[in-house]
């Protein structure tokens, strides 16, 4: 499994990957409020817009009113004056005529009548406002020209104002202004001077936005604890680990109980599968072992009832005693292959020093090498640790060894080497035998598969399972059963060569 998860294209990983979609939602959740933001702003500045333009229309209109009150103003009395202004007032427009006389400055403005009503300290105390912002004195010198500008100004009565139009008109030598105000508030949808967050929707939306994102991120959290968990408790099983190895007792979300009592199942079922293989193997080999050895107990009479001279009698009691010895270590093979088998399915696992390990191996094996007339050479890296079970490790290099030496000529050797390469250690077995047909190549893993002559199976007739296609298959098994992967392929310039790869980390 680990091996076929080291192919899965990028792409695939990357769309399927939890670590990726919390990535992609954390962006959203911190994108959001910028796009709200500035959606908002953007609303602001048209609603700001519009009104403003409304106001500055507003005021021209008003101005267009009072034109012919103005123009007859001799002929009119104050009263007049003051129900026109009133009459052209609309909504909460605050209307100011001021009034430049002919002998006057060309700043000398008047204030002449205003809706509502205001008392001349209160316009006096507006007109040096005006002054002091430079509206009057720049309208002074034309007089003749209107504006909607905004201009912010504080009123008489201290309280922050807008000037939404400023409406120029000329009755004879005299110069009328007709001045349109609103209180700041009322053309701003928030109050003036105050920060864009502290508005109250504003305020409201960030409060559940916050609980929102701090529920969302406790959530992630809170799932990301308990796959953790899950990778914890997977690992102490993998391992036979002490202490609690259950997913359910280490699960804290209800929706995922039944889940976690389904993989405590499963691996409640691995262990008992383990121990039947186990049992099997023992009660089939007893069964075996027993008629086996009641044939070879009742040989032993007619041994000594059989005379020299009778050569047939003689040859008939070779052959049983040595079919029941060759069937006596099938029978030990097979059981030994069972609980083998049974191992792989759930291993104990635990660090290993397997450069001591090799070592020690190798030069055990050395001595029987040099007995065939071969030599053995090793490259062994020190240090080297997986996590691994020497019984299930020992097998897999005896059979290494043994396939290659029995492909090696007299005279030649097998090469071993150990090495680390990142998360890896790869242990590789070489010959300079003649090496694998390409067509055979992706078989030799495979049970029961042999592709060695006749000759070359009677060659070494005590090497393990006898050559029967057995030897790389427990290899395959076994480094499989520890996750890793074993590969082969043909050496440049002859021979063949093996290599096993094991994780020296969990």
């Amino acid at each position: 499994m680990e091996a076929r998860s080291r192919h899965v294209p990028l792409f695939s990983r990357l769309l399927h990957s939890f670590s990726l979609k919390l990535f992609c939602l954390a962006l959203v959740l911190l994108t959001i409020p910028l796009v709200v933001y500035l959606q908002f702003v953007r609303t602001e500045r048209q609603q700001y817009g519009l009104l403003r333009n409304a106001a500055g229309q507003t005021g021209r209109v008003i101005a267009s009113m009072l034109g012919p009150h103005l123009e007859d103003f001799n002929k009119l009395s104050p009263d007049d004056l003051r129900t026109a202004v009133k009459g052209a007032a609309v909504d909460n427009t605050n209307i100011k005529v001021l009034m430049r006389p002919v002998s006057a400055a060309p700043d000398d403005f008047t204030f002449i009548a205003s809706y509502p009503p205001l008392s001349g300290n209160y316009l006096r105390k507006e007109q040096q406002q005006l002054n002091q912002l430079g509206i009057l004195q720049r309208l002074a010198p034309t007089c003749d020209r209107a504006s909607n500008r905004e201009i912010r100004f504080i009123n008489g009565a201290g309280a922050p104002e807008t000037l939404t139009s400023l409406t120029p008109i000329h009755a004879g030598s005299t110069c009328w202004i007709v001045i349109t105000s609103q209180s700041a508030s009322a053309l701003v949808p928030i109050r003036p001077n105050l920060s864009f967050w502290k508005s109250v929707p504003m305020q409201i939306a960030t409060v559940i936005y916050v609980l929102g994102t701090a529920l969302v991120i406790w959530l992630f959290v809170h799932m990301w604890r308990n796959v953790a968990r899950f990778r914890d408790a997977a690992r102490r099983i993998r391992l036979r680990r002490a202490g609690v190895a259950s997913f359910g007792e280490l699960n804290s979300i209800p929706e995922l109980s039944r889940v976690a009592e389904d993989f405590d199942s499963l691996v409640e079922a691995l262990i008992n599968s383990q121990d039947l293989i186990k049992r099997a193997a023992e009660e089939t080999t007893h069964a075996l072992k027993a008629p086996l050895a009641v044939i070879a107990q009742a040989l032993e009479p007619l041994k000594r009832t059989v005379g020299p001279t009778d050569a047939a009698s003689t040859r008939s009691i070779q052959l049983i005693e040595r079919s029941v010895t060759k069937l006596d270590g099938l029978v030990s093979a097979a059981r030994d292959l069972e609980q083998a088998a049974a191992d792989v399915i759930y291993p104990v696992r635990r660090r290993v020093d397997l450069s001591a390990f090799l070592s020690q191996m190798l030069k055990d094996y050395d001595i029987t090498m040099a007995a065939q007339g071969k030599s053995l050479s090793a490259r062994i890296s020190e240090n080297v640790t997986v996590y691994a079970n020497e019984d299930l490790i020992e097998p897999v290099v005896e059979n290494l060894l043994e396939n290659a030496a029995s492909f090696t000529p007299v005279g030649g050797g097998v090469e071993v080497s150990l090495f680390q390469q990142a998360d890896y250690a790869h242990v590789t077995v070489s010959d300079h035998g003649p090496g694998v047909d390409p067509e055979q190549l992706t078989h030799i893993f495979e049970r029961y598969t042999s592709f060695r002559a006749a000759s070359q199976n009677q060659e070494n007739p005590g090497a393990p399972y006898d050559h029967q296609g057995l030897g790389l298959w427990v290899v395959k098994r076994n480094i499989e059963g520890l996750g890793g992967d074993v590969s082969a392929h043909n050496r440049q310039g002859g021979g063949f060569e093996i290599t096993v790869r094991l994780r020296v980390r969990t």
